[in-house]
């Protein structure tokens, strides 16, 4: 893998829309993005499809091999 943790902090929704706006994104667009982020991590694309193998003609890469693959561009 790439040798070290990677570590991260969930946000609220609120806390979410803030720091995009903070970073100079207008609240509406803001707001849509924080929603759209809670519904992910309440899991609402959690399902998986053969689009992939079908378009490539193999079984598609894990994460984890994805990881691997391309650790140098994650260090």
């Amino acid at each position: 893998m790439i040798g070290r943790p990677i570590t991260f902090h969930s946000l609220t929704f609120e806390e979410q829309k803030q720091a995009v706006i903070t970073a100079g994104v207008p609240e509406i667009i803001a707001e849509m993005n924080a929603r759209a982020l809670s519904l992910f991590a309440q899991g609402d694309s959690d399902w998986i499809t053969d689009d992939v193998p079908s378009l490539l003609g193999r079984p598609a890469r894990t994460f984890e091999q994805f990881a691997a693959d391309h650790a140098a561009a994650f260090s």
